[in-house]
């Protein structure tokens, strides 16, 4: 409060305001006209128990009692509020009217020309779609804690209405392809609207900073659900080879923020890249396996180990040897070299044991001739330009990582 004038000059304007007189005012607050004359000629304060009442019967906010002066973007606000509230409450009435009329007046015009509701299901269900959008955020606002969970209801709502109406109409139509039309929708719908719903959802202490786990799993679950319903529905059995296939895939991309996500045992967080090699690893001899079991063990295993080699290779030297990098990435090259020069040879001797010798065979030493080039020698000498590049390139790393690293020692 700035002074007593100040305070007792806005008492006696809100009261004239109000066309109250001291004598009304005084009888409303249970005081006499004598205090009430000295609050407004500046005398004296009301006492403090009495600002709440004086608050009440003059229509003002304690703000603007205790300022003496109206507190006009309070007020302004308070208008725009009940404008708002107002123009909400119109909003709902005349949806639901026109709602209502639209079913009122389609149940009338299926009884009138088939005598029975059939179509009529259908209108019901697209109506409720479109209410889901238009009504659901709507009556959300309406409460506090459904609020800040309006666009996640929203968009539930809207899915539940959607898998309804194509319920509906395959009833109608007389078909059987609900489960295929529902899992596409569910699993389109949520592909779209799950990165902005879930950073709004209220999720259990578990889940927190695992939310992009949690889509790509729920993702991946509903993908491969769709896949199964398809192989019900049109026969066949395509699903198991289809789901490894597709988890095989998928890993490559998922498994590195799943495995930086979720909770692991202690010995296992710092062989992250060892676990994503593993379960890559397996799923690739699955889905060898599921492709054809009779050739797996003669000829598709051998071959995939065979393969799988040099990255497992690559792998151990850059996570585990204790060197600094150039070493490393000499060492690297020069396993790359001696696998490029020996997978031929291996390759061609697991096709003998599978599929019995051949009349050309790789051998280990490369007939290259760079003063002769066409036909078979180009690719000889592609393949030994290859394996000396690689060669030269393992030792300047090597020396260039081991010379320091002596001079260090030697400090």
């Amino acid at each position: 409060m700035d002074n007593k004038k100040t305070f007792g000059a806005y008492i006696l304007q809100r009261r004239k305001e109000l066309g109250m007189t001291q004598k009304e005012f005084a009888q409303k607050l249970y005081v006499t006209e004598s205090a009430v004359s000295k609050w407004e000629r500046g005398l004296s304060y009301p006492d403090i128990t009495l600002l709440l009442n004086i608050c009440s019967v003059l229509d003002i906010s304690e703000h603007e009692l205790l300022t003496g002066s109206e507190d006009i973007q309070a007020r302004n606000a308070e208008k725009l509020a009940s404008k708002y509230l107002l123009l909400s409450k119109r909003y709902r009435m005349v949806f639901l009217i026109i709602y209502g009329l639209t079913l009122l007046g389609c149940a009338i015009g299926n009884l009138a020309a088939q005598h029975t509701l059939d179509w009529f299901f259908i209108v019901l269900a697209s109506v409720f779609a479109a209410a889901s959008l238009t009504l659901v955020p709507v009556f959300a606002d309406m409460h506090q804690k459904t609020e800040r969970l309006k666009a996640p209801l929203t968009a539930i709502s809207f899915t539940l209405s959607l898998e309804l109406l194509l319920l509906v109409c395959c009833l109608y139509t007389g078909g059987d392809w609900f489960w295929v039309a529902g899992v596409s929708v569910l699993f389109g719908l949520s592909l779209v609207l799950m990165p902005f719903l879930l950073p709004g959802l209220p999720l259990p202490a578990c889940f927190e900073g695992r939310r992009t786990s949690l889509y790509l799993i729920t993702e991946t679950a509903l993908l491969l659900l769709l896949l199964f319903v398809c192989q019900v529905y049109t026969g066949g059995y395509w699903f198991i080879i289809t789901a490894v296939s597709v988890l095989f895939g998928l890993g490559f991309f998922i498994l590195p923020v799943l495995l930086r996500q979720l909770p692991l045992p202690e010995p296992l967080c710092r062989h992250k890249t060892l676990l994503y090699f593993a379960v890559q690893t397996l799923l690739l001899f699955l889905l060898l396996f599921v492709a054809d079991s009779r050739l797996f063990l003669t000829l598709s295993l051998p071959v995939s180990l065979l393969c799988l080699i040099l990255p497992w290779a690559l792998m151990a030297v850059i996570r585990y040897l204790p060197f600094n990098g150039l070493i490393r990435a000499g060492i690297c090259f020069g396993l790359t070299g001696l696998w490029t020069w020996l997978f031929p040879a291996g390759l061609d001797f697991i096709l003998g044991l599978c599929c019995g010798p051949s009349e050309s065979s790789y051998a280990l030493n490369i007939p290259f001739n760079f003063a002769k080039w066409g036909g078979n020698q180009t690719a000889m000498n592609v393949i030994a330009i290859v394996l000396f590049s690689l060669a030269a390139l393992c030792a300047g790393f090597l020396i260039a990582g081991i010379v320091p690293e002596l001079k260090r020692r030697k400090k």
